[in-house]
């Protein structure tokens, strides 16, 4: 049995580990396409959101006890305005989308099927609500010459696919952050990408064991 674990956080649990998720964070948006330049402090304030919404919750794995990697999410209508903008006049109901804010791993945990744990446990969790229909995720939409596009990068869109997502063409939202080497933020333009839930949501509504009083062990 290897040391990595997979645990369902929510309420108080999210707030104990914010400020590793807050590192993860930072760590994680400063590679390219983000490009983030962080700051702890923000960091810590955007995420307590997920301690104090209900039905949010954050899905961490472990490496002897360290968080590294985690996805995020929280229903898609307590998101700011403008990541819900966009499906105010969509086909697919605010009220019924989940939104997955994030997936982060580090590097050396990628390609070894982790994230497809963190994306399994997370879909479970947000089934066995049986309250959305859909569950949405975005991605930065970055130029194909961008001039700090690493010649090794390739972007995940592969994945999201395998996983079950569908792009949103037409689905853009604007969002600033300041980038490394900037003094200044600037808007960039996020794409989403969609999944139904009705399959998960019937599984899950015969469990009678809670997901986030389960541990998965990788």
């Amino acid at each position: 049995m290897t040391q990595h674990t997979f645990d369902v956080l929510t309420g108080n649990d999210i707030t104990e580990a914010i400020d590793e998720i807050a590192r993860l964070r930072i760590d994680i948006f400063a590679e390219y396409p983000y490009l983030y330049d962080g700051c702890v402090s923000y960091e810590v304030e955007y995420l307590r959101k997920f301690a104090s919404t209900k039905q949010s919750f954050m899905v961490v794995m472990k490496d002897k006890g360290e968080i590294v990697g985690a996805l995020t999410g929280l229903p898609l209508a307590h998101e700011q305005p403008a990541v819900r903008r966009p499906f105010t006049t969509s086909m697919y109901p605010l009220n019924s989308t989940f939104y997955f804010s994030e997936v982060l791993m580090y590097p050396a945990y990628r390609g070894n099927g982790y994230a497809s744990k963190l994306f399994k446990l997370a879909e479970q969790y947000v089934g066995q609500l049986c309250t959305y229909t859909y569950i949405a995720l975005a991605t930065v939409v970055r130029e194909a010459n961008h001039l700090k596009r690493p010649s090794a990068y390739r972007p995940l869109d592969g994945m999201w696919q395998h996983f079950g997502y569908k792009p949103l063409a037409n689905h853009i939202c604007i969002m600033d952050w300041q980038e490394h080497g900037d003094d200044h933020e600037t808007a960039k333009p996020l794409m989403f990408w969609i999944k139904s839930l009705s399959n998960v949501c019937q599984s899950w509504s015969q469990r009678s064991t809670p997901l986030n009083s389960m541990t998965a062990l990788g």
